[in-house]
Protein backbone atom coordinates (compact mmCIF):
# COMPACT_ATOMS: atom_id res chain seq x y z
CA UNK A 1 0.00 0.00 0.00
CA UNK A 2 1.30 3.40 -0.72
CA UNK A 3 0.65 6.35 1.39
CA UNK A 4 1.76 9.89 0.73
CA UNK A 5 3.90 11.82 3.18
CA UNK A 6 4.89 15.42 3.52
CA UNK A 7 6.98 17.61 5.74
CA UNK A 8 7.24 21.41 5.69
CA UNK A 9 9.39 24.45 6.94
CA UNK A 10 8.73 28.28 6.27
CA UNK A 11 10.83 31.33 6.42
CA UNK A 12 14.31 29.98 6.69
CA UNK A 13 17.19 31.92 5.46
CA UNK A 14 18.86 29.68 3.29
CA UNK A 15 19.25 30.48 -0.88
CA UNK A 16 16.31 29.80 -2.54
CA UNK A 17 18.79 28.69 -5.59
CA UNK A 18 20.77 26.49 -3.68
CA UNK A 19 17.96 24.59 -2.25
CA UNK A 20 16.60 24.55 -5.64
CA UNK A 21 19.52 22.70 -7.37
CA UNK A 22 19.57 20.36 -4.01
CA UNK A 23 16.24 19.02 -4.72
CA UNK A 24 16.74 18.49 -8.14
CA UNK A 25 19.80 16.43 -7.57
CA UNK A 26 17.80 14.22 -4.98
CA UNK A 27 14.41 13.95 -6.16
CA UNK A 28 13.54 10.69 -7.19
CA UNK A 29 15.92 9.03 -5.05
CA UNK A 30 15.72 7.17 -1.97
CA UNK A 31 15.57 9.39 1.25
CA UNK A 32 18.24 7.48 3.52
CA UNK A 33 20.36 7.87 0.18
CA UNK A 34 19.85 11.63 -0.50
CA UNK A 35 20.99 12.42 3.13
CA UNK A 36 23.66 10.08 3.01
CA UNK A 37 24.35 12.24 -0.69
CA UNK A 38 23.95 15.35 0.96
CA UNK A 39 26.26 14.60 3.87
CA UNK A 40 29.04 13.53 1.49
CA UNK A 41 28.06 17.15 0.17
CA UNK A 42 29.06 18.93 3.21
CA UNK A 43 31.95 17.32 3.53
CA UNK A 44 33.30 18.27 0.15
CA UNK A 45 33.54 14.71 -1.16
CA UNK A 46 30.94 14.92 -3.80
CA UNK A 47 28.94 18.26 -5.30
CA UNK A 48 25.71 19.78 -6.77
CA UNK A 49 25.36 20.45 -9.90
CA UNK A 50 24.22 23.56 -10.78
CA UNK A 51 21.84 23.27 -13.74
CA UNK A 52 19.27 26.25 -13.24
CA UNK A 53 21.25 28.88 -11.60
CA UNK A 54 24.73 27.82 -12.71
CA UNK A 55 25.47 31.18 -13.78
CA UNK A 56 29.36 31.41 -12.28
CA UNK A 57 30.79 34.58 -14.00
CA UNK A 58 34.56 34.04 -16.03
CA UNK A 59 34.94 30.39 -14.55
CA UNK A 60 34.99 27.85 -17.03
CA UNK A 61 34.44 24.08 -16.14
CA UNK A 62 31.26 22.67 -14.83
CA UNK A 63 29.02 24.59 -13.03
CA UNK A 64 28.91 23.08 -9.47
CA UNK A 65 29.28 24.34 -5.75
CA UNK A 66 28.85 22.80 -2.51
CA UNK A 67 26.08 24.34 -0.82
CA UNK A 68 26.87 23.44 3.17
CA UNK A 69 23.44 25.90 4.89
CA UNK A 70 20.95 24.53 2.16
CA UNK A 71 22.64 21.25 2.48
CA UNK A 72 22.22 21.12 6.09
CA UNK A 73 18.67 22.94 6.16
CA UNK A 74 17.29 19.67 3.69
CA UNK A 75 18.73 16.95 5.72
CA UNK A 76 17.04 18.27 8.94
CA UNK A 77 13.94 18.42 6.54
CA UNK A 78 14.62 14.89 5.29
CA UNK A 79 14.99 13.46 8.46
CA UNK A 80 11.87 14.97 9.16
CA UNK A 81 9.92 13.64 6.46
CA UNK A 82 11.37 10.27 8.12
CA UNK A 83 9.88 10.51 10.96
CA UNK A 84 6.46 11.37 9.65
CA UNK A 85 6.65 8.53 7.78
CA UNK A 86 7.12 6.14 10.83
CA UNK A 87 4.23 7.50 12.90
CA UNK A 88 2.25 7.18 10.54
CA UNK A 89 2.92 3.31 10.25
CA UNK A 90 6.13 1.48 11.37
CA UNK A 91 5.92 -0.53 8.21
CA UNK A 92 7.62 1.79 6.26
CA UNK A 93 9.44 -0.60 3.45
CA UNK A 94 11.03 2.26 1.10
CA UNK A 95 10.44 5.79 0.87
CA UNK A 96 11.21 7.96 -2.73
CA UNK A 97 11.39 11.77 -2.45
CA UNK A 98 8.02 12.26 -4.87
CA UNK A 99 8.03 16.15 -5.51
CA UNK A 100 8.95 19.46 -3.55
CA UNK A 101 7.73 22.48 -3.23
CA UNK A 102 9.94 25.59 -3.39
CA UNK A 103 9.08 29.43 -2.61
CA UNK A 104 10.17 32.80 -2.14
CA UNK A 105 9.31 33.69 1.74
CA UNK A 106 8.65 37.47 2.56
CA UNK A 107 11.34 39.32 4.04
CA UNK A 108 12.08 39.95 7.50
CA UNK A 109 11.45 43.33 9.02
CA UNK A 110 12.94 45.19 11.81
CA UNK A 111 10.83 45.60 14.63
CA UNK A 112 9.47 48.83 13.72
CA UNK A 113 7.71 47.22 10.87
CA UNK A 114 10.20 48.55 8.06
CA UNK A 115 11.37 45.57 5.74
CA UNK A 116 14.99 44.50 5.81
CA UNK A 117 15.56 43.85 2.73
CA UNK A 118 19.03 42.51 2.12
CA UNK A 119 17.87 38.74 4.14
CA UNK A 120 15.49 37.23 2.31
CA UNK A 121 13.46 33.62 3.43
CA UNK A 122 12.55 30.69 1.69
CA UNK A 123 9.68 28.28 2.09
CA UNK A 124 10.31 24.72 1.47
CA UNK A 125 7.42 21.57 1.09
CA UNK A 126 8.80 17.87 0.33
CA UNK A 127 6.26 15.22 -0.58
CA UNK A 128 6.78 11.06 -0.77
CA UNK A 129 5.48 8.08 -1.26
CA UNK A 130 6.05 5.39 1.39
CA UNK A 131 5.58 1.75 0.45
CA UNK A 132 3.95 -0.06 4.03
CA UNK A 133 3.81 -3.09 4.61
CA UNK A 134 0.35 -4.62 4.62
CA UNK A 135 -0.90 -5.34 7.97
CA UNK A 136 -1.30 -9.39 8.04
CA UNK A 137 -4.37 -10.02 9.76
CA UNK A 138 -4.01 -12.52 12.95
CA UNK A 139 -5.74 -15.35 12.31
CA UNK A 140 -7.24 -17.25 15.17
CA UNK A 141 -5.41 -21.01 15.06
CA UNK A 142 -8.45 -23.34 15.30
CA UNK A 143 -8.43 -26.24 17.68
CA UNK A 144 -9.50 -29.77 16.02
CA UNK A 145 -13.20 -29.45 15.76
CA UNK A 146 -14.70 -32.20 18.08
CA UNK A 147 -18.34 -33.44 18.11
CA UNK A 148 -19.53 -31.38 20.84
CA UNK A 149 -19.02 -28.12 19.53
CA UNK A 150 -21.27 -28.29 16.18
CA UNK A 151 -24.40 -30.38 18.28
CA UNK A 152 -23.74 -27.08 21.06
CA UNK A 153 -23.87 -24.58 18.14
CA UNK A 154 -27.08 -26.42 16.73
CA UNK A 155 -29.00 -26.35 20.15
CA UNK A 156 -27.96 -22.52 20.36
CA UNK A 157 -29.61 -22.01 17.25
CA UNK A 158 -32.67 -24.22 17.96
CA UNK A 159 -32.96 -21.99 21.36
CA UNK A 160 -32.80 -18.99 19.05
CA UNK A 161 -35.55 -19.64 17.13
CA UNK A 162 -37.63 -21.15 19.94
CA UNK A 163 -37.32 -17.70 21.31
CA UNK A 164 -38.08 -15.44 18.41
CA UNK A 165 -41.11 -17.48 17.71
CA UNK A 166 -42.44 -16.73 21.80
CA UNK A 167 -41.42 -13.13 21.30
CA UNK A 168 -43.84 -13.01 17.62
CA UNK A 169 -46.57 -14.42 19.76
CA UNK A 170 -46.31 -11.98 22.57
CA UNK A 171 -46.65 -9.08 20.95
CA UNK A 172 -49.39 -10.35 18.47
CA UNK A 173 -51.78 -11.45 21.64
CA UNK A 174 -50.31 -7.83 22.59
CA UNK A 175 -51.34 -6.16 19.39
CA UNK A 176 -54.97 -7.64 19.72
CA UNK A 177 -55.35 -6.53 23.15
CA UNK A 178 -54.54 -2.71 22.14
CA UNK A 179 -57.10 -2.92 19.63
CA UNK A 180 -60.06 -4.24 21.78
CA UNK A 181 -59.08 -1.51 24.41
CA UNK A 182 -59.27 0.99 22.12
Amino acid sequence: MIKEVSARRDRVQVSLKHVHEIMESVKGKDVDKSIKYLEEVIERKRFIPFNKYGGKGHKSGVPRGYPKKAAKFVISLLKELKSNAKTINSGVVSMVIKRYSLGRGAYPRFPSGAVYRHGKYTDLAVFSEVEVEKQKEETKASAPASVEKPQASGQKEESKDNATEENDKHVDEGAGDKRLSA
